[in-house]
């Protein structure tokens, strides 16, 4: 299975050189706007990563408030 994975990663290491060495000189302002667009995209992950952790910490402000605060309220 080993041998499989590292000749599927080979092959494609070797396809990816191949489309390098073939690029004309011209295209490297379109590779300029795959940047641009990788740079626009980059802070829209960032921001729902923020989101989801912002999600967990109320769930665990939520957890805390029912397992501590509400525990200590009750009558005994």
């Amino acid at each position: 299975m080993l041998a499989v994975l590292l000749g599927v990663m080979t092959a494609r290491l070797y396809m990816m050189m191949l489309g390098v060495a073939g690029m004309p000189v011209g295209a490297v302002g379109m590779m300029r706007g795959l940047l641009v667009i990788a740079g626009v995209m980059v802070p829209g992950g960032f921001a729902v990563m923020l989101g989801g952790m912002l999600v967990m910490f109320g769930g665990l402000v939520m957890m805390f408030y029912a397992f501590v605060v509400a525990h200590i309220s009750l009558p005994v």
